[in-house]
């Protein structure tokens, strides 16, 4: 399966109320249908601004469903004559310890684990089954609800947590022989909590403690995407925090991965802005190679099918080689040879005694 690059889109939010009591001033433009993003240094406007392109560039005038429609939609569009079996499942890593948000105690640790097949999961994560589009977004908000949320100066409701909304799906299908098919695939909506510095969001006691968590695991993030990035490099640092490890198969494995990359417009906040524009111009240039999920029969049955299309291509080629490189000249050999195979001619006494008869009698 050919490689697929990490698809990277930033979107640029509003100004919210804080900026625009600071009356902060625009510092990000766009140029949507190029897919480009710039971004003025406010102390040099002598500077021409700095350029980055991505796979798609949203500013505050494009809304959620356009985004979605162009961006999401084509990595999400299912089949059509297939059952499925969704479930879903949320938890958020706060302070390098996983909680499920849905579970009956959201304060209670998990533990990460590792298993040959499965891969890495969380054990005593909750699934819930779900029927409809409304009854996963109930899910959601509860989950949302229970997730922590603390006070500072950039945000009164900062989130102190990264949290991983995860949709795992069994597809059932027919195909047109009636054989039967089970698939998997597995959805995860990721929202990480933004890095921070003390000196702006003030941020003492357990926020400190907490920001630097999410810094901590923010750097490891960034370290595997510079690794992945590198292509000399033979180790991948996933262990490095559970928020990488739980994101291995979507950085660097099975699978298509878009990021969204969400920006402030503010002038205030121009350093943060361009450290996420490096970030995500790293994160596009990773690779994965997404294959389909599939039960082991149907998987095996496609390996015999290739095997059985390739054998079919070289018997092919090699007849078509014999036909023009081996069969002609043994013909023309053969065609050779047949006058030399003939009988001689045998003279006729019948004939010879009637021509004599004939010249006596006319002498």
């Amino acid at each position: 399966m050919a490689s697929e690059a990490v698809k990277v889109i930033v979107r640029c939010r509003p100004m919210n109320e804080r900026e625009k009591a600071l009356s902060c001033q625009a510092v990000i433009s766009m140029d949507s249908p190029r897919g480009q993003c710039f971004i003025q240094n406010p102390g040099a406007t002598d500077e021409p601004p700095k350029q980055f392109t991505f796979d798609g560039a949203y500013y505050e005038s494009h809304n959620t469903e356009q985004i979605y429609n162009e961006i999401a939609y084509p990595l999400v569009e299912c089949a059509e004559n297939t059952k499925f079996l969704v479930r879903v499942s949320y938890l958020e890593i706060y302070n390098e310890d996983i909680r499920d948000l849905l579970g009956a105690d959201t304060k209670q640790k998990l533990e990460l684990k590792e298993h040959p097949e499965k891969g890495v999961y969380v054990k005593g994560l909750s699934l819930h089954t779900v029927h409809s589009v409304a009854q996963c977004e109930r899910i959601m908000e509860t989950g949302w609800r229970n997730r922590a949320v603390g006070y500072t100066l950039m945000n009164k409701d900062s989130s102190r947590s990264h949290s991983i909304f995860t949709i795992n799906m069994e597809i059932y299908a027919v195909d047109e022989r009636g054989q039967d098919h089970l698939r998997a695939a597995k959805l995860n909506l990721v929202d990480l909590a933004g890095s921070e510095r003390q000196s702006k969001t003030g941020a003492t006691g357990e926020r400190l403690k907490e920001a630097t968590k999410i810094n901590l695991s923010l750097s490891a993030l960034g370290n595997v995407i510079s690794a992945l990035v590198d292509g000399r490099c033979k180790h991948i640092p996933y262990r490095d925090s559970k928020l990488t490890r739980l994101l291995q198969d979507s950085l660097g494995g099975n699978t298509k991965t878009l990021m969204v990359a969400c920006l402030s417009p503010a002038d205030n906040n121009y350093d943060e802005s361009l450290s996420t524009l490096r970030y995500a111009n790293r994160a596009k240039n990773i690779k994965n190679k997404p294959r389909i999920n599939e039960d082991p029969k149907d998987a095996l049955l496609r390996e015999y099918q290739e095997e059985i299309r390739k054998l079919k291509a070289i018997l092919a080629e090699q007849m078509n080689t014999n036909n023009l490189s081996g069969l002609l000249p043994a013909e023309t050999a053969q065609l050779e040879v047949k006058p030399a195979l003939l009988p001689e001619p045998q003279p006729d006494v019948e004939a010879e005694k009637q021509l004599i008869r004939e010249v006596s009698q006319g002498a």
